[in-house]
């Protein structure tokens, strides 16, 4: 009987002393719950988070630019552990496409001067993360906000012509606007810092105008901008225009609609500016509702510039060509070359490939024919949207004396 007993207070030693086992070991393994968890690792720094900022304001501002993937989508923004939606700070949509930048900024609300602040994209399939220190506010004080565009319909008549204007300034023309007590002045003020050849120490803009308009009704929006970081980088808007249509009301003055994007600063080289175009006419139906009917054209309708940033200390010049298109004007043309000193071949390629460039895009283009002096250039291209369409020509003359370019291309 004793030996029954025994045998059972054992057994009974045993299970409780396996039961504690498994509870402590499953204490010690089990995740402590007052711990966030960590951050997955950034496999490849595929997406780069760049040009973060923090104010003491509360404005905190970045790039992100994706490279490998051929896409990718932004999922958040987190700030310091506190999680935003990607449209909270910019207007441009979550999907990203290879070497392209967008841009995300937004007031969080006052930060702590010199205080350590973390960025944290989420993003697939890849994300991306920054750190930076915040920053104290600027002279013109902590409690200013700037709109990230400047929509204007005044201003600049008789000013702007119809295109691309790019704008060189000291600093970032949103803080000079209530230097001016008359609006145009402050129009005419922009119109002469436009250049087609900036230094890096220049804050850059971009204006986009319709041109002087007969009435009021006229309208150009912004859909969407991004820039991609190729060579030449290049600046990409998507437009819309919209002008009136029967039984819209308009005022009977002329009108100039134009919109100022600040860029900033920009590291020496060539930069390309594209603008594509969607073009409505707003009606009124019968019952007051607003119709907007898009207006089809035989060809797109596509605007480009290009303008060049030199260093400070670079005294390397830039030649500003005319430029005739199928024999109607186009944008002038900036190539940082120096015609004084006669023209190598290497300066030949530069200002025939800015030019088909800046009038063709990045379209499939094979260089034939170039025969060049000191005085004149003929070039002879081949283009197409692929391999196979390898048929459309490209040919240019350019007179360096003037200097102008005359273009015919077929499309």
């Amino acid at each position: 009987m004793k030996n029954k007993i025994w045998i059972s207070a054992v057994s009974i030693i045993l299970i409780a002393t396996v039961t504690a086992g498994i509870f402590y070991y499953g204490f010690l393994l089990e995740p402590s719950k007052s711990d966030p968890s960590p951050l997955p690792s950034n496999p490849g720094g595929q997406l780069l988070v760049t040009n973060l900022s923090a104010s003491a304001n509360g404005k905190v501002s970045f790039n992100i630019t994706l490279n490998e993937y051929e896409s990718g989508v932004i999922e958040a923004v987190v700030v310091n552990g506190e999680r935003y939606s990607w449209s909270d700070g910019s207007q441009e949509n979550t999907t990203i496409l290879k070497d392209e930048t967008k841009q995300w900024s937004m007031d969080i609300g006052s930060l702590q001067e010199a205080e350590s602040i973390q960025v944290v994209v989420e993003a697939t399939p890849e994300w991306g993360s920054a750190n930076a220190m915040v920053e104290s506010c600027t002279p013109d004080g902590c409690n200013q906000t700037l709109p990230n565009y400047v929509y204007d319909y005044y201003g600049g008549v008789h000013l702007f012509r119809e295109g691309i204007h790019v704008l060189a300034t000291s600093q970032d023309p949103r803080t000079l606007v209530g230097e001016f007590e008359v609006a145009n002045d402050f129009w005419k003020m922009l119109l002469e810092s436009e250049t087609l050849n900036a230094t890096d120490q220049d804050f850059i803009s971009i204006l986009l105008s319709r041109g002087d308009k007969p009435t009021g009704g006229y309208n150009i929006q912004i859909e969407s901008f991004s820039w991609l970081e190729s060579y030449p980088v290049k600046f990409f808007f998507q437009v819309n225009f919209t002008d009136p249509g029967e039984g819209v009301e308009v005022t009977e003055a002329i009108t100039n609609p134009l919109v100022l994007v600040p860029i900033g600063k920009l590291t020496p080289g060539e930069y390309n500016i594209e603008v594509p175009i969607v073009w409505y006419i707003l009606s009124i139906d019968e019952e007051g509702n607003p119709i907007y009917t898009q207006i089809m054209t035989f060809a797109p309708l596509f605007w480009r510039q290009s303008f060049t940033i030199n260093k400070t200390e670079d005294h390397t010049p830039s030649t500003i060509f005319e430029v005739i298109l199928n024999g109607n004007e186009a944008p002038d043309l900036s190539v940082q070359v120096d015609l004084s000193d006669g023209l190598t071949e290497e300066e030949t390629k530069k200002i025939v490939e800015a030019a088909f460039i800046q009038t063709m895009g990045e379209k499939l283009h094979r260089l034939d024919t170039l025969i060049f002096d000191d005085n004149n250039i003929t070039a002879h291209y081949t283009w197409g949207y692929d391999e196979k369409d390898m048929g459309h020509i490209f040919d240019l003359t350019a007179d360096l004396t003037t200097p102008k370019i005359a273009i015919d291309h077929c499309r």
